[in-house]
């Protein structure tokens, strides 16, 4: 359970990231919408008020030109023309696919009633030529029924476009809420880092001391034997003090191997990793065999803490195979390259054709306080090895058969490794 709860919350910074990245691209994808639709307003409330002012001048016109006409008894030859465009401004006006957006039906209606007027009533009076007088009451309802029009089409207009700028606005606000959710995410994700770093630090410290305890326990007990048996009056045994002797030489070697262990970002030292294994391997008189890739012969890597791992891992070879006929130990390196994560593992393994041991014991091989070795075994363990290849960023695998031999694996990131080598 403390497994899982500690998975998600190392996934959640990493998900509100991801989500506030979406919202951000929405909100601005819908900005950009808004303000589309905003300018397409713009130019429909454009056409809807320049149609509807130019019924009303002509209506202005032909009522000017019927009044004068009433008065000195002579009609202007344009007037038949300035209907005709009335008529004509009206219909295209109606015809717009987006009329119905601006004016309710009411006001709709009232155009086409003026258009009526206009056809049915005004004209016949021009078209006989006489009594134009009474066309007048017609002409004034007309303008008041355009006036109406004219204003409904400007307060809808504005409506709309409140509507679109408030619109903008939310989504302008959804947007910084976005960029303030992914502040929020970045700074969380910064923080659990760093609470990360510490844990794994403290970690590392505490699988140090329960290695130096599982290394120095049956020394420790062997140095307070040899004290409880001196001073008794009777003369020391030269196998006791050799013994002794020998218990404290390899308490010092141990306190040594993890001394570098656990001060190895101090040590800088770099060398190439197909040095540092023609050197391990010349150590062992041709029992071990090198298979280094060409691409790894002169990566730079840490020295101290490549010795180590490296040694360690062959000493385990060594005692495997330790009476077998034939007996091989291999180290092949090798770099892994995954795309997908964009990332590339230095990969080192280390087979023997040993006894090797069952699943059980290759599960708990890597446990603190678990061997199947006696007291006098001075390197860093299994356990020490994983927590190296934990410090490098990588992790360590064991495939082992019974009486088939063993395949230990270590996958390294390459560019942490470069860094850490460059100090």
């Amino acid at each position: 359970m403390t497994f899982r709860t500690s998975s998600v919350f190392a996934i959640l910074p990493y998900v509100g990231l991801c989500v506030a990245l979406v919202l951000s691209t929405w909100a601005f994808l819908r900005s950009e919408q808004y303000r589309h639709d905003t300018d397409e307003i713009l130019s429909q409330t454009y056409e809807i008020q320049w149609r509807a002012t130019q019924v009303r001048e002509r209506l202005l016109r032909v009522n000017g030109y019927v009044r004068l006409a009433s008065e000195a008894g002579k009609l202007e030859p344009d007037i038949s023309r300035q209907i005709a465009l009335v008529s004509v401004n009206i219909e295209q006006l109606l015809a717009l696919s987006y009329v119905d957006r601006f004016l309710p039906k009411k006001d709709a209606k009232l155009l086409q009633d003026v258009r009526q007027i206009i056809e049915q009533k005004v004209t016949p009076i021009i078209v006989a030529g006489s009594n134009y007088a009474q066309a007048l009451p017609y002409m004034d309802r007309l303008e008041q029924d355009m006036f109406e029009v004219s204003s409904a089409t400007v307060n809808h207009s504005a409506t709309l476009q409140e509507t679109a700028q408030i619109d903008i606005a939310a989504s302008r606000n959804w947007f910084l809420f976005a960029i303030a959710l992914g502040l929020v995410a970045i700074f969380y994700l910064i923080i659990h880092q760093r609470y990360a770093f510490i844990s794994r630090r403290d970690q590392h410290l505490r699988s140090f001391a329960s290695l130096f305890a599982h290394m120095t326990r049956s020394r420790v007990t062997a140095l307070r034997l040899f004290l409880d048996n001196t001073g008794l009056g009777q003369p020391l045994s030269e196998e006791m003090l050799k013994a002794a002797r020998g218990a404290a030489n390899e308490l010092e070697s141990i306190n040594n191997g993890l001394l570098k262990i656990a001060y190895n970002e101090r040590d800088p030292r770099s060398e190439d990793l197909g040095k540092i294994l023609r050197n391990v391997a010349e150590r062992r008189n041709g029992l071990v065999k090198l298979d280094i890739d060409i691409d790894t012969i002169h990566l730079p890597v840490p020295a101290t803490q490549f010795q180590l791992l490296v040694d360690e891992l062959i000493q385990n070879a060594e005692t495997a195979v330790n009476g077998r006929q034939n007996p091989k130990i291999t180290v092949r390196t090798a770099l892994r390259r995954l795309r997908f994560l964009g990332r590339t593992n230095v990969i080192l393994e280390v087979s023997d054709n040993g006894v090797g041991m069952t699943p059980e014991i290759a599960e708990k091989a890597t446990v603190p306080f678990f061997s199947t070795k006696a007291g006098n075994h001075v390197g860093l363990g299994l356990t020490g090895c994983a927590q190296m290849a934990a410090t490098l960023r990588g992790n360590l695998t064991i495939n082992s058969n019974p009486d088939k031999g063993t395949v230990v694996q270590v996958r390294i990131p390459a560019q942490p490794l470069q860094a850490t080598a460059k100090g």
